[in-house]
């Protein structure tokens, strides 16, 4: 297949990225979004939040391979065990919030409902800490050997 030729400048081809990146996150927080206020609303099931599960599953995979694959962790955060934490905290409070919601208002039962919150919390908590870790040392791995190849071609060309 012929490549086709870019008719952008430079400025151009940043504006774009700012675009596509702005749309990504726009479509992977809109999914989010769609996804829990359809459980909140009572939709159960496969049937009702399906396509947007998988759609955002899809998103995920791909974000998370292609920058693990590049040596990409973030802008702002740090991949270290202190930053996984504070995370999968967050994570776990923002769930367990909602499923203590979600569970008083199906069965007014506030004992019930903390008791939700307590192992939404717990679980979430550690199931986010144990792939943020596994992740962590992927990026890490693939970090050190992406700088390895750098260097032996910096090496190679003097």
């Amino acid at each position: 297949m012929k490549k086709m030729k870019n008719n952008l400048d430079e400025m151009q081809e940043q504006k774009l990225l700012k675009i596509e990146h702005r749309g990504c996150r726009l479509a992977f927080w809109g999914l989010f979004i769609a996804i829990y206020a359809q459980l909140a609303m009572g939709n159960k099931g496969f049937e009702a939040i399906g396509g947007e599960c998988i759609v955002m599953l899809v998103l995920s995979a791909y974000l998370l391979i292609a920058c693990i694959r590049n040596g990409i962790w973030d802008r702002t955060l740090k991949p270290n065990r202190k930053t996984n934490l504070a995370i999968s905290l967050m994570s776990g409070l923002a769930i367990g919030g909602f499923w203590f919601m979600t569970s008083y208002l199906n069965y007014h039962k506030f004992w019930g409902s903390v008791a939700t919150f307590i192992f939404m919390f717990i679980f979430v908590s550690l199931l986010v800490f144990a792939c943020l870790s596994l992740t962590t040392v992927l990026y890490k791995r693939r970090k050190k050997h992406l700088d390895e190849q750098a260097d032996k071609e910096e090496n190679e060309s003097l």
